[in-house]
Order: C-alpha cells, then sequence, then structure tokens
C-alpha cells in the first residue's frame, strides 16, 4: 500500500514538473515568437505598406529616443507604434526616457541629441537628427472647449512622422524638386485652395526639397532631381522647352499636370510636342464620366477607381481618385520608349472636344467627334530598354487635384507621393500613406434617449421584480 502511495506521489510530482516546464517553454516561445493583432476599426496600430517599404530598406542601426511621461496624453499611442516598428525592423534602438523618474538620464540624452522640450521622440543614425514633437504627432478638435471640454484627438499622425523620420535620417541626400513659374503655375507658397503649400508639406514629410524655378531658364539646374509642371496657363518660351528636353535627355525625371484648355481661358503649354516623342499624347478635350458622376461634384469631376498594372497605382487598388477637371492623357507608340496608362475612367466615360460649344450651351452630349471611353487620364514613360540613369516622365491630365482645396479627396495624396517617389527612383517610398483615425461618435435622437431612460429606470427594475416574483411562488409551491 505504501508503494502505490510513493508510485501515485511521484507520478503526479513529474507530471507537475513536466507541466510547469511544459507552460515555461510555451512561454518563451510566446514571447521570443508572436503575433500580433490590430482591433481598432480603422487600423490606427496596422504599419502601412509605405512604412515596411521603407524599415525594409534600413540597413544601419537608427537609434530612437522618446522623451515622455506616462501621464502624456499620446504616451500610449507612441509605445505601442514603437514596438510595432521595432518588431518589423530589428535595426531600431529604442529608448523610453521618463524625465520625472530619470532626470540625470533625461539631461544627459537631453545635451547629446540638443532636445530643448519634453514629449519628444528623436530619431538619429551617424550625425544626422529628426525630432518628432508632440503637437506634430496629432490633430486636436478644439470646438468643445467654449463649452469647457477637453480638447479632443481628431487624427492621430505618428506613423507619418515617424516614418518621414526614419527616411530622413537614412537617407544622407536630400532630393531637390523643382517647380516651374512665370506660365501661371499654381503657387507653391499659396495657402488659398489653389495653392500647393500642402503638396510642399507632403513632399518635405517624404524628405523632398522643393525649389521655385525661375522663368526663361535656360537650363534645369544640375542638382534637380525632379522638375513639375504644375497647371500652367501660358505657353513656356522656345529656351524653356529646349532647357526641359535637354534635362530629359541626360536623364531627368519630370510630372507634368495639364489642364484642359478652355477657349479664352488660358493657352497651351506648348509642350504637347515634347510630350510627344517621349510616348505622351496629350488631348484637346475636358474629360467627363457620367457613370461615376458624384453629388455636390461639377459634371466634370471624374472618380477614378480603374488603375492599371504600374508600381505608382498598384498600391491604390481598393481606392480612388478625384480629378475636379481633367483632360485625356493617353499613350503613343514612340521607338524605344515604354509608354504605360497609369488610370481610365468607366467604359461610360468620354472626352468632349467642343471646348467652345461646352462654354456657350453649358452641357455635355456625347458624339462621334469625342474621345471615346475608358478615356486614358495619366500615363507614365521611359525608356523601353534603360540603360544607367533613366528619364522618366509622368503626365496627368489635371493639376486641380494636387492642390489645398482637392489634395485631401480620395486617394489624390498617395498618388501624389507614390508618383514623386516613383520619378524619383525612391520604390521603398510607394505605398499607402499612414491612415487616420476616426472619432466615432454615438448620436442618439430624442425618442432613442427617452428608450434608454425608459429601459435603464423602469425596465430592468421591473425585470428584477417579475424574476423576484417568479423565484418566490416557485419555491412556495
Amino acid at each position: 500500500m505504501r508503494k502505490e502511495k510513493v508510485f501515485f506521489a511521484s507520478t503526479v510530482g513529474i507530471a507537475l514538473l513536466l507541466t510547469v516546464a511544459l507552460v515555461g517553454m510555451v512561454n518563451w516561445l510566446a514571447f521570443r515568437h508572436y503575433w500580433r493583432w490590430d482591433w481598432t476599426q480603422a487600423k490606427v496600430y496596422s504599419l502601412s505598406a509605405k512604412t515596411l517599404n521603407v524599415l525594409k530598406g534600413v540597413k544601419e542601426p537608427v537609434r530612437v529616443v522618446v522623451f515622455m511621461t506616462g501621464t502624456t496624453p499620446l504616451f500610449e499611442q507612441v509605445k505601442e507604434l514603437i514596438s510595432r516598428y521595432q518588431a518589423s525592423c530589428p535595426k531600431l534602438a529604442v529608448e523610453f526616457i521618463d524625465p520625472d523618474r530619470d532626470p540625470l538620464r533625461t539631461r544627459q540624452l537631453a545635451q547629446e541629441f540638443g532636445v530643448s522640450m519634453a514629449n519628444t521622440v528623436v530619431f538619429a543614425q551617424a550625425d544626422r537628427k529628426k525630432y518628432v514633437s508632440s503637437d506634430q504627432l496629432a490633430e486636436y478638435d478644439y470646438t468643445g472647449v467654449q463649452f469647457g471640454q477637453a480638447p479632443k484627438i481628431k487624427a492621430f499622425k505618428g506613423e507619418e512622422q515617424f516614418t518621414s523620420a526614419i527616411l530622413q535620417v537614412t537617407n544622407p541626400k536630400v532630393p531637390k524638386a523643382y517647380f516651374t513659374t512665370g506660365h501661371g503655375e499654381h503657387d507653391l507658397d499659396g495657402w488659398d485652395e489653389r495653392g500647393f503649400s500642402q503638396l510642399k508639406e507632403l513632399l518635405k514629410r517624404d524628405n523632398w526639397e522643393t525649389v521655385k524655378l525661375p522663368p526663361f531658364a535656360s537650363a534645369v539646374p544640375e542638382d534637380c532631381d525632379l522638375l513639375v509642371v504644375a497647371g500652367p496657363t501660358a505657353p513656356f518660351a522656345e529656351v524653356e522647352k529646349q532647357a526641359l528636353a535637354s534635362y530629359l535627355d541626360r536623364g531627368g525625371r519630370a510630372l507634368v499636370l495639364l489642364d484642359p484648355v478652355l477657349p479664352g481661358r488660358q493657352q497651351p503649354s506648348g509642350l504637347e510636342e515634347l510630350l510627344a516623342k517621349r510616348g505622351v499624347k496629350v488631348g484637346n478635350d475636358l474629360v467627363v464620366d457620367p457613370e461615376r458622376r458624384l453629388p455636390f461634384f461639377d459634371l466634370s469631376a471624374v472618380f477614378v477607381n480603374e488603375f492599371r498594372a504600374h508600381p505608382t497605382v498598384d498600391p491604390l487598388r481598393g481606392m480612388a481618385v478625384l480629378l475636379p477637371v481633367a483632360r485625356s492623357v493617353s499613350t503613343s507608340t514612340v521607338e524605344g520608349v515604354k509608354a504605360t496608362t497609369l488610370f481610365t475612367t468607366s467604359a461610360a466615360g468620354f472626352g468632349e472636344t467642343d471646348l467652345q460649344g461646352l462654354l456657350l450651351r453649358r452641357t455635355v452630349d456625347k458624339n462621334p467627334e469625342d474621345t471615346p471611353g475608358p478615356v486614358s487620364l495619366a500615363v507614365a514613360a521611359e525608356p523601353e530598354k534603360p540603360e544607367g540613369t533613366p528619364w522618366r516622365l509622368v503626365v496627368v491630365g489635371d493639376s486641380d487635384f494636387a492642390t489645398n482645396g482637392q489634395l485631401a479627396n480620395a486617394g489624390n495624396a498617395n498618388l501624389l507621393a507614390n508618383l514623386v517617389n516613383w520619378l524619383g527612383q525612391r520604390e521603398e517610398s510607394l505605398g499607402i500613406a499612414p491612415r487616420q483615425p476616426e472619432q466615432v461618435n454615438l448620436v442618439l435622437s430624442a425618442a432613442q434617449l427617452r428608450m434608454v431612460m425608459l429601459l435603464s429606470l423602469v425596465g430592468l427594475p421591473a425585470l428584477g421584480i417579475v424574476l423576484g416574483v417568479v423565484v418566490w411562488w416557485r419555491r412556495r409551491r
């Protein structure tokens, strides 16, 4: 009997030891190899394709120092987001510093990195540093302040700021984008609806420097990595066209945004012949798409979600682009040139060629002379057999989609960022821009509020009384 007890006790002891060992091994494996899920509706903590591409390109260690206290409103969001960056890129060396708990270490690192204010995230590689402050991490809604309410976070912009910072510290060379001037183009520094100040900020976040090119320049500067022609309303001089052609011949990159030429309102840019020699045909029409007409928008607004196969638009599948007023831009056959259509209208779309009649009648009627659908709206061109540093060209039949008034619509900002980065041969930056969270509010009508009040104040107590009576009655019986 005693032997049986000893055997039973030893068996139980061994089983417990094996169980503890198994649990320990499972926990160790779970700690080293684990899966992450993002349960937020807007996928706030899911890294975008653009960020993952950037992180794959990090070859040397990047220091990330977070100067934040645990009570900072954005601390948890920043900590979670940084952990996802670190999980995707082992080259990131992250250190969290609490200025309240560790003032000595805070002072030491603040002197090392030149940080003068708290709630700052520092990214550093070699002698390059980028600072992201808390006011850059979020947009706030202050409408409730007048009623004594605290500001609400309208959008968390941590990912776009952190990805931009990593790009800046890991790329020693800052590429330059020159914007042509003197032909009625959109103002790069303009803050009105037709200005390009938001586009300038978008390019800055992707580590681009923007410069205005003086008119009548006889040559494009040697340090120009991208030349942008944005919505000219007057023709280019012959010397300027020759300068643009020479720039492309030596491997230059150009983004050309040309609006429809409406009689009496603007003149042709004069670049049409130059573009035709590069495999791009610019139509003299105004594109409409009755099948994709949007409420509260003019008929000329084209809602595009028909994307072809190309690195600039592949990440946009499932999204859309809104062009307020567009003309057709299609491919043409030129020996040695590879021209690709980027996106089109639906089959019901067409290009109205009677522009004078359009201005007089204010109506659009499809006829045999019009450009048939689906109408191509943008083209990317490059040499068929690239050698050395090949030229690259993108032409879009609209410039208004890049303005301050339209850049936030649909996928316009994503499209522009992808076009610019493809032209600059920065494929690691292609992808969907970081998503912003939605503010979800529960709005109840007066009737719904009354129903909630009745259920909580009358319904639930009544249900408790009924259940009590039922229990009492059953026990009595």
